[in-house]
């Protein structure tokens, strides 16, 4: 768990310390109950601080409270791609270019899913349309 990053002599706290701090302690309190984190992301993230402690992760860009519920219950089906990759960790967000696309290493969760450019999952596995081929 990063909540404060210090690499090469630069310090700053995380503004989201509540959220992963909600993360975590929910699944201590919840035990083996699975737990489903959903987030409205705008701009990549380190999934690594807090994978370990949920069962699921739900993506969105800003839709509706009624289509996530959608998603969950299984009325429909994801279908996006992610639109930037998702970094390994801080180190990896602080060495990165920031004007150059797709210079990071992609974070790789427990299932071996690899989080870069235009990666998404559905209810049957990793997203392999044209849209991914476009992008790969």
């Amino acid at each position: 768990m990063l909540l404060v990053d210090s690499y090469n002599g630069k310090t700053g706290t995380t503004a989201n310390n509540p959220d992963l701090e909600m993360v975590i302690e929910t699944k201590a309190k919840i035990g083996a109950k699975p737990l489903i984190t959903i987030i409205d992301v705008s701009n990549p993230m380190v999934m690594a601080e807090f994978e370990k402690n949920t069962d699921a992760i739900l993506v969105h860009f800003g839709v509706s409270d009624q289509a996530i519920l959608d998603i969950l219950t299984g009325a429909f089906e994801p279908s996006a791609l992610l639109p930037f990759q998702m970094p390994a960790n801080m180190r990896t967000v602080d060495e990165q270019f920031e004007d150059t696309p797709r210079d990071m290493k992609p974070f790789t969760d427990s299932d071996g899913n690899t989080y870069d450019f235009a990666f998404g999952l559905n209810w049957k596995g990793v997203i392999d349309d044209e849209r991914g081929e476009k992008y790969r």
